[in-house]
């Protein structure tokens, strides 16, 4: 009976606690009133009238090239952007709006965007790293990603590399740090674009495990013929009378294991095992006619001896 008490405790603390994330994040979509990077603005963009400048530089300028992130909600914001070096840049928003464009640091690695709002209860953040191309910066990306940014921090166990990406059916880690040490026993949520929603709790390490869904429909063969969407992680804590709730996003992808499958890969094996006989037979059948030529020169040269 108390075993089981324990348990309906648990249980009913837990549901409270999800209640309370939930009640606090506000769970209807990742476009409600939260600080949150996104890739792309929420609703529809506002047509703005080029200037006499921004004529004058049409075709000669680079703005097609830029890598810009839009910043949900971001009243009585500070952002910083973190370059792989740890250099630290200041970033305000392009003509007040919520569009923030990346500046090219020169260096090819990930970038940290970093928002982050301060009140006297309530402290807020937002994280997203961004690959930027440039010169090989010689600094490893995980120097920017144990890197403390934030009081409460979603990190990346490890982060993906270059040529990695987050795929659906791919489990990642993540860890959760309040002033640098790990939280024990905290929930995180994640919530995907697609509609998938999951939570789990740190261990003792600060350390919690996702399988990222595989939640996409209609899918192509082929990676460029699908289309990233997003994943969204979320955990709150509360300490000294102070709610700190913080974000970590990013885009994932859909598994190439939809299009690579083990029959593709026993054919291509099967191709080259027949195609190397072919080649062997061909060989065998010439070798014996060089071999016969040289026996009879031998013959030839001993009898004339």
């Amino acid at each position: 009976m108390r075993k089981e008490k324990i348990q309906q405790c648990r249980l009913s603390f837990k549901k409270k606690l999800i209640i309370v994330l939930m009640t606090v994040f506000g769970f209807s979509q990742l476009s409600y009133a939260e600080l949150l990077w996104s890739p792309k603005p929420a609703g529809k963009p506002q047509a703005q009238k080029p200037n006499k400048d921004q004529h004058a530089q049409h075709g000669h300028n680079n703005r097609s090239q830029e890598k810009a992130f839009y910043l949900q909600d971001q009243d009585n914001v500070t952002v910083n952007y973190f370059d792989p070096s740890l250099m630290v840049l200041s970033l305000s928003s392009e003509d007040n709006s919520n569009k923030y464009i990346l500046p090219k640091s020169g260096m090819d690695n990930y970038h940290a965007l970093v928002a982050e709002r301060k009140g006297d209860t309530l402290h807020e953040s937002s994280l997203r790293y961004v690959y930027m191309r440039g010169k090989p910066s010689g600094y490893s990306p995980d120097n920017l990603i144990s890197k403390h940014k934030l009081p409460l921090e979603i990190v990346p166990q490890p982060m993906i590399r270059e040529h990695w990406r987050f795929y659906s059916n791919n489990k990642h880690s993540f860890q959760v740090l309040f002033n640098e040490k790990p939280l024990v026993d905290t929930w995180v949520i994640l919530q995907t674009s697609n509609g998938s929603k999951f939570d789990s709790k740190t261990n003792a390490e600060g350390n919690v495990s996702f399988v990222l869904p595989d939640d996409f429909k209609d899918i192509k063969p082929g990676r460029r013929a699908n289309k990233p969407q997003e994943f969204i992680l979320r955990t709150v804590h509360i300490a000294d009378d102070v709610t700190y709730k913080t974000n970590f996003n990013s885009k994932y992808s859909v598994n190439p294991s939809h299009w690579q499958s083990n029959s593709g890969g026993l054919l291509a094996l099967s191709i080259g095992f027949i195609s190397g006989i072919v080649i062997m037979r061909r060989h065998n059948k010439n070798t014996p006619q060089k071999t016969k030529k040289k026996s009879a020169m031998k013959q030839s040269n001993g009898s004339q001896s």
